[in-house]
């Protein structure tokens, strides 16, 4: 009985939403509509529309999908929008709703930009943003045909917002033919008293993509400049989501960004979405100011934003947005000291994220959690095994990388495994792993592809990088006369390979395992072998005026001659 009574007051509390979004829609109350979206979102997401009231008016019904819609966008569960937008529209077109239909089909159009744009998977099938935004021209100027002043506010505000979506699709997807078609409807339908500031940020996008940005920004920035946060919140979001954009796209290439305009804008949008109560409508922007933040060092400050953000979308379902957002919550967490949480979560969200088809993301976090189980070992909060917990996620990162058929990386990840394992003396796992990652740089089966990363001679520079760490591993387990042999053919790749400093590198290792076993003929002919490596190298000797070495050449020249000081003396 007790869940029945709470189900029916989950369903009037549902209603009583729906009743508020409908109501906050018609007035134009931008900040209430995403106040409800996201309590939509983080409390009513598992409701089914079939156990809404069947006396509930056809607004309301609509209503449902809507926000469903809206919150899934913001939740970048692609499938879910493109389902209930669908379920919208065909509600609209039942009701006679016109105007509301055309702007449904908007929001395909821009799902399907965003799907297209992010190389997205989508599994429901969507036509293409060029065949959308030509049956969406088309509904607009026909829906609009005998649009007036006059005509009621909610005609003229779908036909504007729909106008809208339209000229952001094409733009972003350079349609150049749409984009011209697009500009005349926004003229047409879009007026600053049915959509005060739109227009301004509409024209400021259109002049960024026409080149013009410092006029773009300074618009933009005009614009803010008489806005109220009390009064308009959401347009004062909306500016400075715009001026973070045009931040971001400032230079010529990546590295030219203007990163503190897009960091300032951009934690101006996600602090003031936490204000209104919508942290569905900033959490993107919450983690793409926490991955800035992170890259500054300023891990306090990004894992502060992101747990407040996690608090806030309590209840909110598992989503590509929400991974993410939890993914850089943990690497600010690693960052700020805090191993245990950064693990925790790290893990937990691998786990999740496993389920999808970012893998990129899954990496990040087995990458994440297995530097904070070492840290949280050395700190005692793992408990006793926290060895074979590292050695477990990086054995499911090498799974990964082999799915993705990177041979060069999984090796590398079962390398890092089996130097952990030896470490801790564990020298039978160490070797058990070390043959894993053999195995697996010689079957050329496991390349998806043949790439600069994996022909011949990085290939061969690889095998010897293994040889040498298979070297470490049996000079560690206390075992000189494998270790010496590891090292010679860790040498001799590297020489096939090109790699001089590598190869005299490894055979000043030889020489000295041989000098520790009392046999100094092998020694000698091991430092003859690395000086011959050595002259190879293009430079010259440490002492001759002008030479100039990297660390590892350094290094090999500095231990060739103190072996044979050593020698010699």
């Amino acid at each position: 009985m007790a869940d029945e009574g709470q189900g029916r007051e989950q369903a009037r509390e549902l209603t009583e939403l729906l009743r508020a979004s409908v109501a906050a829609a018609r007035a134009g109350d931008h900040a209430t509509s995403w106040r409800l979206t996201s309590e939509f979102g983080t409390r009513f997401w598992l409701a089914d529309p079939a156990d809404l009231p069947e006396d509930l008016p056809t607004a309301e019904r609509t209503e449902f999908h809507v926000l469903r819609a809206a919150a899934a966008d913001r939740m970048e569960l692609h499938d879910d929008t493109v389902a209930d937008v669908r379920a919208w529209r065909a509600l609209a077109e039942d009701a006679d709703d016109t105007p509301s239909a055309v702007l449904a089909l908007s929001s395909l159009c821009l799902v399907a930009m965003v799907v297209e744009c992010d190389d997205a998977v989508l599994t429901c099938g969507l036509a293409p943003t060029p065949a959308l935004l030509t049956e969406l021209a088309a509904r607009l100027t026909d829906v609009g045909a005998g649009l007036t002043e006059d005509s009621p506010r909610h005609v003229r505000v779908c036909l504007s917002l729909a106008a809208m979506a339209g000229l952001t699709c094409a733009t972003s997807t350079e349609n150049a033919p749409k984009r011209g078609q697009f500009r005349a409807l926004c003229a047409r339908f879009t007026s600053p008293t049915v959509q005060p500031g739109d227009r301004v940020l509409t024209e400021a996008q259109q002049l960024h993509a026409d080149g013009r940005t410092a006029e773009a920004v300074t618009l933009v920035t005009d614009h803010l400049a008489t806005l109220d946060p009390a009064v308009t919140p959401t347009q004062v979001y909306e500016a400075h989501d715009v001026l973070g954009y045009l931040s971001l796209t400032a230079g010529e290439t990546p590295e030219e960004m203007d990163t503190d305009g897009v960091l300032a804008h951009w934690r101006a949008c996600a602090e003031l979405a936490l204000e209104l109560g919508a942290p569905l409508e900033g959490m993107h922007r919450a983690e793409q100011v926490c991955q800035l933040l992170n890259a500054d060092g300023d891990y306090d400050a990004a894992y502060d934003l992101a747990r407040r953000y996690g608090k806030a979308l309590d209840g909110a379902p598992v989503s590509p947005a929400l991974l993410n957002l939890r993914a850089v919550r943990a690497r600010s967490a690693l960052g700020a000291d805090l191993p245990y949480e950064a693990f925790a979560l790290a893990a937990s969200t691998a786990d999740w994220s496993a389920l999808t088809p970012d893998s990129e993301r899954t990496l990040a976090c087995l990458s994440i959690a297995t530097m904070a189980a070492e840290e949280a070992g050395e700190a005692g909060t793992l408990g006793s095994s926290t060895g074979e917990t590292v050695v477990s996620l990086l054995e499911r990162a090498a799974t990964l990388h082999l799915d993705r058929g990177e041979r060069i990386p999984a090796a590398q990840v079962l390398r890092t495994a089996a130097r952990e394992r030896c470490s801790s003396g564990e020298t039978s796992r160490a070797v058990e792993l070390m043959e894993r990652a053999l195995r697996v740089l010689e079957d050329p089966a496991t390349d998806a592809a043949r790439s600069p990363d994996t022909d011949d001679d990085m290939l061969t520079w690889h095998l010897a990088d293994w040889n040498e760490d298979m070297s470490a591993v049996w000079e560690m387990a206390d075992r000189p006369d494998l270790a010496v042999a590891y090292a010679e053919r860790a040498a001799r790749y590297f020489r096939d390979a090109r790699d001089h400093s590598g190869a005299a590198l490894n055979w000043v290792s030889a020489a000295e395992l041989y000098l520790d076993q009392g046999d100094g003929t092998a020694c000698d002919r091991a430092l003859d072998l690395a000086h011959v490596e050595l002259l190879s190298v293009p430079g010259g000797e440490p002492d001759e005026p002008g030479a100039t070495f990297d660390t590892g050449e350094n290094a090999a020249w500095e231990g060739y001659h103190a072996l044979r000081n050593l020698r010699q003396g």
